[in-house]
């Protein structure tokens, strides 16, 4: 059954605040009662429309004898609960004057100028707790007298998700602002916002350690005000095993959001993937498919930090040189098995690289950022990949991204995109710089990656001597065969060697999967 979550009062209410008064103490107090929810439209949450304050919510009244020249502001508290509550005097002077501009919640104030407002970039998940749950919808109030009429400033937006994950981070993004700085105007009790930012397109939700969605859970957070619509809005999904799925909206497409109403969203069955990998599957056996990572893996000893490139054809090349312990670069050239300790490599007996510890047991900063997730192939799921998977010989070759050359793969299922071609296979021996038998610009790629297509470009290599680039990529599996060597996968534009063997000590690429 779905779980029912119900606002705080102050989302979409009007509030009404008596003439203010003196408490025996001397500290101001007002009385702020909610408007009878009936009497909005779509202001109500819970079926039975129930809002309260809550201990402890505060709002900053700005005060002036004009209504656009403020000469103070003061912060309030409430110190009681229920759909009428009483706000006293927490920091700051009486307010005074026969004008009054109010903003909720107090963390969005301005402080400086009454039509200011900060939106956060971060909002968070709260649990509900007796049926209620905490949630601070921005809204804002003028009058000039003693009644404030607080109004909404941001729509609500209801996301309701039903998957058997557990959801820790929801990302949303669009082309127009969706938090940052804004100017508040007040059009006569129709408040809108106004932004000349063309940054803070993007709003994370937080959900602390997880919520389970297994029987539907409904997310409530706000947006501004866009009743023209939202354009290129995407919802990215993260969830605590490392995966993540995205819902985005179609080129043609706008999502509004208006003030007081509730906009919902819902989504179900959302197919999840592995947090930085390439959106196409494998076969690496009869029984199992992967992911491949984003692109080759990456190590920063001064942070120990581990990372995939951000894009495929991205690696590091000469600066592997630099390799050591307290070297602050990135190398992206390992000896075999150094999952545990990556530097090792600046030795060159093979005797020290005769046992294996995977770089996939590491917790990889943009792959999930969680021990254990990923690992290396080895030689036999090598071979399946090229040689025994349904129409295998059709689904590799060599070409080019942007100039730098490597070996492309294509995923089980694929379809070739819309402006690109594909031809599988090596060029003639004796051509070995020449990797144009598959070259794409890189809107071209954009589009052969999205369709799951992988590119392992021809990194180069690292020895006792240095880097060396000889016109080929080797890439490690996760096969030692004795003596301090292990299996590698190895091709130049003419040929490749999936069964080939070399030194423990060399420095090679690596390429991490994920289990489907």
């Amino acid at each position: 059954m779905k779980k029912s979550i119900l606002l705080l009062a102050v989302m979409a209410a009007v509030l009404c605040l008596s003439s203010c008064k003196k408490e025996e103490n001397g500290k101001v107090l007002f009385k702020a009662t909610i408007e009878n929810p009936a009497q909005q439209s779509k202001t109500s949450i819970a079926s039975n429309g129930m809002m309260t304050w809550r201990s402890g919510d505060r709002i900053v009244v700005f005060y002036g004898t004009s209504a656009t020249s403020m000469t103070g502001q003061s912060l309030l508290s409430t110190t009681s609960t229920g759909r009428t509550a009483e706000f006293t005097l927490a920091l700051g002077n009486e307010p005074t004057g026969g004008h009054y501009y109010a903003v909720y919640p107090a963390s969005i104030a301005g402080m400086i100028y009454h039509n200011t407002i900060n939106l956060p970039a971060s909002q968070e998940y709260h649990a509900a707790e007796s049926g209620k749950v905490q949630f601070e919808a921005p809204m804002y109030a003028y009058s000039n007298d003693d009644q404030l009429v607080f109004k909404n400033l941001c729509g609500v937006v209801r996301i309701t998700l039903t998957s058997p994950k557990t959801i820790n981070r929801i990302a949303i993004s669009a082309n127009e602002p969706l938090c940052g700085q804004f100017t508040v105007s007040w059009n006569g009790g129709e408040p809108s916002l106004a932004t000349t930012s063309t940054e803070g397109t993007e709003v994370e939700f937080t959900c602390g350690i997880g919520v389970d969605c297994t029987e539907g859970t409904d997310f409530y957070l706000y947006l501004p005000v866009n009743e023209v619509g939202y354009t290129g809005m995407e919802f990215a999904f993260y969830a605590t095993d490392g995966t993540y799925s995205t819902k985005t909206l179609k080129d043609d497409q706008r999502y509004v959001v208006g003030r007081n109403t509730l906009n919902p969203l819902v989504f179900s069955n959302l197919v999840f993937r592995p947090v930085g990998a390439i959106d196409g599957l494998f076969s690496v056996s009869a029984t199992q498919q992967v992911y491949f990572s984003q692109g080759n893996l990456q190590y920063q000893t001064s942070t120990t930090t581990w990372r995939f490139a951000e894009h495929q054809y991205d690696y590091v090349g000469a600066d592997n040189e630099n390799i050591s312990s307290t070297y602050s670069g990135w190398i992206d050239l390992f000896g075999f098995g150094t999952g545990s300790n990556p530097t090792l490599s600046t030795t060159t007996a093979n005797p020290d690289y005769s046992t294996f510890v995977d770089w996939g047991t590491n917790a990889i900063d943009n792959g999930g950022n969680q021990s254990s997730l990923w690992r290396t192939l080895d030689v036999d799921e090598w071979s399946y990949l090229f040689y025994t998977r349904t129409d295998a010989s059709l689904k590799y070759g060599t070409g080019n991204v942007g100039g730098l050359g490597g070996l492309i793969i294509l995923p089980d299922s694929w379809t070739t995109p819309d402006g690109c071609s594909f031809t599988p296979g090596f060029t003639t021996y004796g051509t070995d710089a020449d990797w144009s038998r598959n070259s794409y610009n890189s809107a071209q790629w954009d589009r052969m990656e999205a369709a799951g297509a992988v590119f392992l470009p021809a990194a180069g290599s690292r020895d006792q001597y240095g880097y060396y680039h000889n016109g080929r990529g080797c890439y490690w599996s996760s096969t030692h065969y004795g003596g301090g060597t292990a299996g590698c996968v190895t091709f130049a534009s003419y040929r490749f060697w999936p069964f080939d063997y070399w030194d423990g000590s060399e420095g090679h690429s690596v390429r991490l999967v994920r289990n489907n």
